[in-house]
């Protein structure tokens, strides 16, 4: 039987939000501690950490830094290491699955990756220097731009659009940038400045 693209290690956005749409995890249901490693795909993370899936329900991400993700055209990829066993790494795995699903950009594709207890395994977690889960590595055109490591500075996607967009999200004149588009940056994010209603966008599905 063939694997559903949604399923397969590799996957965009889209494939997070049909995903979470599709399953029911039961609120009483404590994780168990799991150590899974190597390629994973939702199924297997979500499974593993029940408690990330029933977080991210009641997340709200920032409208503004959704916008700039969903406006982002430039192929990236983003590398997930992540402890099943670690129930503190959960928050932001929430926070990140939320977030995907709200930006829905299919240009941005998310690879997890679960990591041993003692970070030596897989091969690719030693390869990419991990020293912490979850380790957030985003890479645009085949280069890191930069990666978000257990805590992030302000908010898992706040710090993601800073880091996609190349301007400090917090630091950002939105009453200036609105106006006119950013010849410095890789797209056009004037769109992405533009006073929206705070819960506009995709409805959440958690």
């Amino acid at each position: 039987m063939k694997t559903p693209t949604f399923l397969r290690p590799a996957f965009g956005a889209a494939a997070v939000a049909l995903f979470i749409q599709s399953i029911a995890v039961p609120a009483a249901a404590p994780a168990a501690a799991v150590v899974l490693t190597g390629l994973l795909d939702s199924e297997r993370v979500l499974e593993a950490l029940p408690g990330a899936a029933r977080a991210a329900r009641e997340y709200e991400p920032h409208f503004r830094a959704i916008d700039g993700l969903r406006g982002f055209a430039n192929p990236a990829r983003i590398e997930v290491f992540l402890g099943t066993w670690d129930e503190n790494g959960q928050e932001l795995i929430a926070a990140l699955l939320k977030t995907l699903e709200e930006a829905f950009n299919p240009a941005i594709e998310v690879v997890w990756i679960g990591v041993s207890r003692d970070l030596r395994e897989p091969p690719e977690a030693r390869r990419a220097g991990v020293e912490r889960v979850p380790t957030i590595i985003v890479q645009v055109e085949g280069k890191e731009k930069g990666r978000i490591v257990a805590v992030p500075d302000n908010t898992l996607e706040e710090d993601l659009a800073t880091i996609l967009l190349g301007v400090p999200f917090s630091e950002a004149d939105f009453d200036l940038f609105r106006s006119r588009p950013h010849s410095h940056l890789p797209i056009d994010c004037t769109p992405c400045h533009l006073p929206v209603p705070a819960k506009a966008g995709r409805p959440a599905a958690f």
